[in-house]
């Protein structure tokens, strides 16, 4: 309903459609879906405690205009006064170009962005690749069902091809299943002709199905849990395919979950981090167990306050930026931003590497040189002998512990030096991604953990969440 608007978006909404027939998609459609009804109350829960606790904000908004092309659209939107004055920056029109295949107007509210695109430009394209001639027009007086039924269909999930209709408050559902899969808990692709058609048209679409499974813990559809070749991925520009995959390492999207799908029947992760060396790729299974332990330790130590945490967008580390966080000797509220996260992710992920497996990774994954530098001395550090708090940094231990360690998350956090660890309330100041309080002279803590505790090896082998 419309009391669930922001304030922002309500008046863009009302002049936006002034302007054109407009469907809103996407995740707006199914984020609101979860929220205001019983669609799938588990997975709502769930995606709210782990989006507040990694400080993850709103994405954007994704709006569909008929009868009007996306550059006309722009046009007519820089010329509104009153629509513009609300905006954040200048209405921004990115042209078609490369894997972009349509005309993007893009718009900043307080509250979130708004992307525009038409169905006009939609029909258009695929008419060019189909060979067929090319629509001068569309409906006029509003959007087309059969419009919406061919656009659901090259979506990435069926519960992602919702649309919402603000001038009658409507929620359709063109391919039939998104709404039933998303109370069901399954990922499924819309193309009529299946999974593997919807693939060979977009393989960037298979990272898609799988950060969403993973960010809502739901299941598969068949046609994905047999996942396709890993080679329809070679034919993606390697920036794009980057960009998924960065995304889907958010802290948000439950990356453990992600990067454990990766290593399904299809291997994907064979591809994607084939610079990783046979020594992570062979154990691929106990790679995934760190990094899901490691996200257990840090969404525990948020939910104390012993951490903070951010999570909008991968950010790289310059390398004449602010030292990084987790290797500060500084222990008092500690902040994981994104390039923290990434960082100690990819120092659990790659455990294995030696030196130089790790720098290619690095450079595969278009990492800076500061940020796989960086990944490099976090694993040193938590290699040392006896890790204490005034021999290791606060990454060091999270990194230990995750690797060495079959120690409860809980029992981690219990041993955390308290008279070091500032509460998130504590007034701080940002510096290279670490808020940190004011200096002052701690105590002398006792060894911490005890020193019984095997460091630079896995027991068991496999490592599981807690």
């Amino acid at each position: 309903p419309s009391s669930a608007w922001a304030p922002a978006e309500a008046g863009a909404f009302q002049v936006l459609r002034g302007i054109a027939p407009l469907w809103i998609t996407g995740g707006w459609v199914r984020d609101k879906l979860l929220e205001c009804t019983d669609a799938n109350p588990a997975a709502h829960r769930e995606w709210e405690r782990v989006r507040t606790l990694a400080g993850c904000t709103f994405g954007d908004v994704d709006l569909l205009v008929d009868g009007i092309s996306g550059k006309d659209f722009f046009f007519k939107v820089k010329k509104h006064d009153a629509l513009c004055a609300a905006l954040l920056g200048p209405p921004v029109l990115v042209r078609a170009q490369g894997a972009r295949s349509l005309d993007t107007v893009k718009l900043r509210l307080p509250e979130r962005d708004i992307d525009v695109t038409s169905l006009l430009d939609a029909q258009r394209h695929r008419a060019e690749l189909e060979g067929k001639p090319r629509p001068t027009k569309s409906s006029s007086s509003g959007c087309s069902w059969s419009s919406l039924v061919e656009d659901a269909g090259h979506r990435d999930t069926t519960f992602n091809a919702c649309y919402y209709d603000p001038s009658t408050e409507e929620v359709v559902d063109p391919c039939g299943r998104g709404l039933a899969d998303l109370r069901a808990g399954l990922v499924r692709m819309p193309h009529t002709k299946g999974a593997a058609a919807s693939i060979a048209e977009d393989p960037v679409r298979l990272l898609r199905c799988l950060r969403f499974a993973a960010r809502f813990d739901f299941r598969l559809d068949d046609e994905l849990s047999v996942e396709p070749s890993a080679t329809d991925l070679g034919a993606v520009p390697p920036g794009r395919l980057l960009n998924e995959l960065k995304k889907a390492m958010l802290l948000h999207n439950r990356p453990g979950r992600f990067l454990g799908l990766l290593g399904g029947p299809g291997e994907v992760h064979r591809t994607l981090f084939s610079e990783a060396g046979p020594a992570t790729l062979e154990s691929w299974h106990a790679a995934v167990g760190r990094v899901n332990r490691l996200e257990s330790l840090v969404l525990e130590g948020i939910s104390r306050g012993n951490l903070t945490a951010r999570s909008v967008h991968w950010r790289g580390r310059p390398a004449h930026g602010p030292p990084p966080a987790l290797l500060a000797t500084d222990w008092r509220k500690t902040g994981i931003h994104e390039n923290d996260w990434a960082e100690l992710l990819l120092a659990a992920l790659f455990w294995k590497c030696d030196e130089m497996s790790l720098k290619a990774a690095g450079a595969q994954l278009q990492l800076s040189l500061a940020m796989t530098d960086t990944v490099g001395k976090l694993q040193r550090e938590a290699r040392q002998k006896l890790i204490t708090v005034q021999s290791a940094p606060p990454g060091a231990h999270l990194l230990n512990s995750a690797v060495a360690s079959s120690e409860s998350p809980a029992s981690f956090w219990d041993r955390w030096p308290a008279a070091l660890a500032g509460g998130a309330g504590d007034s701080a100041e940002p510096a290279g991604g670490v808020e940190r309080a004011p200096a002052r002279r701690p105590r002398t803590p006792k060894p911490w953990p005890p020193p019984q505790q095997v460091v630079g090896e896995e027991r068991g082998g496999e490592l599981t969440e807690q």
